[in-house]
């Protein structure tokens, strides 16, 4: 009688760790099976309008303005604006998003924007960039667009 069980021990073991081992994997293989269905869901998209009729954007155009003085150092806490034309930025009127100030960096950004031409105005005491580069190229749009101003 011993030696049956001794036989049959092991063998009860080995047959009980492959069940186990089979209904873990069932398991797992639902859970796998359910994120593949819910995957395969529609999800709205960008193209999806708002209430307003307009479309959501995902990734929205930007533009990443950084400030250096003529010998190629960062300025920190420089006051930058952009405009739309020429006539708003010689008058300083109607800047997009207002007054941004540059961080420890040199850098400040402007999101939301159209893809289009701006126009940039920077001070920092007596330096700007009046005799230096004062349009951007054409933003391109839905991404993060990066200009480096000079300032003297």
């Amino acid at each position: 009688m011993k030696f049956f069980l001794m036989k049959t021990i092991p063998n009860y073991y080995l047959l009980s760790t492959i069940v186990q081992t089979l209904l873990n994997m069932k398991k797992k293989l639902s859970v796998f099976l359910v994120l593949l269905i819910l995957s395969c869901q529609s999800v709205p998209s960008a193209s999806v309008p708002e209430a307003d009729g307009a479309p959501i954007q995902l990734l929205k155009t930007s533009l990443e303005i950084t400030v250096r003085d003529n010998l190629g150092n960062i300025v920190e806490g420089a006051e930058v604006q952009i405009f739309n034309t020429k006539e708003e930025y010689q008058k300083e009127e109607n800047s997009i998003q207002g007054l941004k100030t540059t961080d420890n960096k040199g850098r400040v950004k402007f999101t939301d924007l159209d893809a289009k031409e701006y126009y940039v105005n920077v001070e920092k005491g007596d330096l700007n960039n009046y005799g230096a580069g004062i349009k951007t190229d054409e933003l391109v749009p839905k991404r993060g667009n990066k200009v480096t101003i000079i300032i003297e």
